[in-house]
């Protein structure tokens, strides 16, 4: 694959939104209405049952999922991980923590998952993660410091599956059919 696409991983299929107008309505629409959900907070019941359960209007955990940090809204927030899934299969949240209290999540982060690789552990299934920035710099990162959603994938328990890795062959077809044609109308 070296059209639209290019090769077969995490970054070409980040890219494939931006390549092919059918896929971006679709993960923009998926993505939308997930960051437009009603999100609330329930304390449980005594009962267990679901219908007796209320809704926590102030908590701390509330507050940072409103404004996950200084750079993201909850809807910014939400739509950048449901595009990760959709087109990737995972989504990556790094949790910054008060460093008086460090129990305490203060900031939620997005994090491009072509930017992150988890590191197995033989005994204890993962040690942690390794986030590479912009610049090259590896960070080592905590299991508790990284909250990852992923679709799972059959091949890999470590990584996600998304809809996008079948499509690629497909992705470049039609950009290929496309250039074609208008090279055909433009060559007369």
């Amino acid at each position: 694959l070296q059209g639209l696409t290019g090769r077969s991983d995490m970054l070409s299929q980040l890219r494939a939104m931006g390549g092919n107008g059918t896929l971006f309505a679709i993960v923009n629409r998926t993505s939308n209405a997930t960051s437009q959900a009603g999100w609330h907070l329930y304390r449980k019941a005594k009962s267990g049952l679901d219908e007796d359960r209320t809704i926590v209007s102030v908590h701390a955990a509330l507050t940072v999922w409103d404004r996950p940090n200084a750079f993201f809204t909850r809807q910014e927030f939400t739509e950048a991980s449901q595009q990760h899934v959709d087109l990737t299969g995972e989504s990556y949240w790094v949790v910054a923590r008060n460093p008086r209290m460090k129990a305490l999540p203060v900031e939620l982060w997005p994090v491009r998952p072509d930017r992150i690789a988890p590191v197995p552990h033989s005994t204890k299934f993962l040690s942690g993660y390794v986030y590479t920035s912009p610049d090259g710099e590896r960070v080592p990162l905590e299991v508790a410091d990284v909250i990852q959603l992923r679709m799972p994938n059959p091949e890999d328990p470590y990584r996600g599956m998304g809809p996008v890795q079948t499509l690629l062959y497909e992705l470049d077809a039609s950009m290929y059919s496309a250039q074609w044609n208008r090279n055909f109308f433009v060559n007369s």
